[in-house]
């Protein structure tokens, strides 16, 4: 259920109760409270891990500033280049802003996405992201931190596809997530919406 969802159920059953009970304000208060509880956490730091396109391990902080984060693999067929051609879209469309904004893509597939396939991967978007390969270790650790999900799912001429989760993080220089954008956002939408995201910081 979403929180959209929850919102609409709790007015409908206890609406009648509240109306008699509470004012208005309480009673917005009361679902917001309700549907926050049912969103992800934010406002917690997170980091990534992993080797880099270049073959050189990352160490923590390594990559600081502004991040726009998304994870992935080469073999998506349609999502993943989708979701990366929009984030260098976005970068280039916010001028001196995309400037300071890093963009990272972290493989959910490491084990056919080595620093080299990578590297000739990554040369199609943004001549700045930054591609990472975990290990299987950090990996798991990493879905922890962003709460993202990803599972294997073996195809019938013997490949395979990994399902995974396609949100647009933004982090900040102290590395709080401070944006989730759908992947199915255009250059234009996603710049437009981090744009916001800043105005509100």
């Amino acid at each position: 259920m979403t929180a959209h969802m929850f919102a609409k159920e709790w007015i409908f059953v206890f609406e009648p109760f509240v109306r008699s009970r509470l004012s208005r304000r309480s009673t917005l208060l009361t679902l917001a409270a309700a549907a926050a509880a049912l969103l992800p956490e934010s406002g917690y730091a997170v980091d990534v891990a992993g080797v880099r396109q270049d073959g050189k391990e990352i160490a923590p902080g390594d990559i600081g500033g502004w991040r726009l984060v998304y994870f992935g693999y080469t073999q998506c067929p349609d999502i993943c280049p989708i979701s990366l051609h929009s984030i260098t879209e976005a970068i280039d469309a916010l001028g001196p802003i995309g400037e300071r904004i890093t963009p990272v893509f972290v493989s959910v597939d490491p084990e056919r996405d080595t620093p080299e396939v990578l590297a000739k991967y990554l040369a199609f978007f943004h001549p700045r992201m930054v591609g990472l390969s975990p290990h299987p270790d950090q990996l798991a650790e990493l879905a922890r931190d962003w709460r993202i999900k990803y599972s294997r799912v073996e195809l019938k001429d013997g490949s395979y596809a990994v399902d995974h989760t396609a949100t647009i993080f933004f982090t900040d220089p102290a590395g709080t997530i401070i944006g989730r954008y759908p992947h199915d956002l255009d250059g234009e939408a996603l710049a437009n919406r981090i744009r916001a995201t800043l105005l509100a910081q």
